[in-house]
């Protein structure tokens, strides 16, 4: 078959089209046929947590070199659950539903920088496991970080902050509602933390190398990314809108 050199063009390009409107077909049945991802749904809350009316709550102590005094934090944190009212605090395990165990954790990540030097930095944390006192069986535990920065009345502040918000993140799995200033000191974080970088970095100042230094900031920041991208992730399971994150 002749085709003229005036019409070559057009059937070149009337080719390509069908090619495309084939790919296309092929392509968008493709996919149709892949199943739609599905969210999956959130697991119950142990029904022994609503019905309780009694806790007892223990102290388990802290780890070595956690910042905070274990007994003033697990006052603190007392007295948060009985302005919470949500539970009866009773004296004892036997008169008690539930049993709060209060540990206070001090997780520590190390580095190694230029000439082998060493970087150790703490993430301090509440640990508050909820145990069935009939059965003895483990329900569930909530972790809450213990943030640092400043000095005296602000590193005061911030103490109790991560002393109440792991009550708020009790509250929250109970489906209890927040208030708005519990919201905001559950989803914010320090704007400064050159005291947590002070206290978390360990070994001898005077022989740490300017490159070893930047690594260890380095990844000291990279943890507080990860402390934000969890408040993060923490806000959008509870239903907390971006805007009340405060952690940014």
């Amino acid at each position: 078959m002749n085709v003229s050199r005036s019409l070559m063009p057009r059937l070149i390009a009337l080719v390509l089209c069908a090619v495309q409107v084939g790919v296309t077909t092929v392509c968008a049945a493709q996919t149709a046929a892949q199943p739609a991802t599905q969210t999956p749904s959130a697991a119950p809350v142990p029904t022994q947590i609503a019905s309780a009316k009694t806790v007892f709550l223990s102290n388990l102590g802290a780890d070595s070199n956690f910042p905070i005094d274990s007994t003033s934090a697990y006052n603190a944190i007392y007295n948060d659950l009985q302005v919470w009212g949500q539970y009866q605090l009773v004296g004892s395990p036997e008169e008690a539903d539930l049993i709060l165990q209060l540990h206070d954790l001090s997780t520590y990540t190390t580095y190694t920088g230029n000439h082998g030097s060493t970087y150790t930095i703490d993430n301090p944390s509440f640990q508050l496991t909820i145990v069935d006192a009939k059965s003895n069986v483990t329900l569930w535990t909530i972790s809450s970080p213990v943030y640092l920065a400043g000095s005296k009345q602000v590193l005061a502040r911030w103490q109790a902050i991560s002393e109440t918000n792991l009550v708020s993140r009790f509250k929250v799995l109970t489906g209890q509602p927040l208030t708005a200033a519990e919201t905001a000191d559950l989803t914010d974080v320090p704007k400064t933390h050159t005291k947590a970088l002070v206290f978390g970095i360990v070994g001898g100042f005077a022989a740490i190398s300017v490159g070893g230094f930047l690594l260890a900031h380095h990844e000291f920041e990279n943890d507080l990314n990860n402390q934000k991208a969890s408040q993060d992730a923490f806000c959008a399971a509870h239903g907390i809108p971006p805007s009340e994150c405060l952690g940014g």
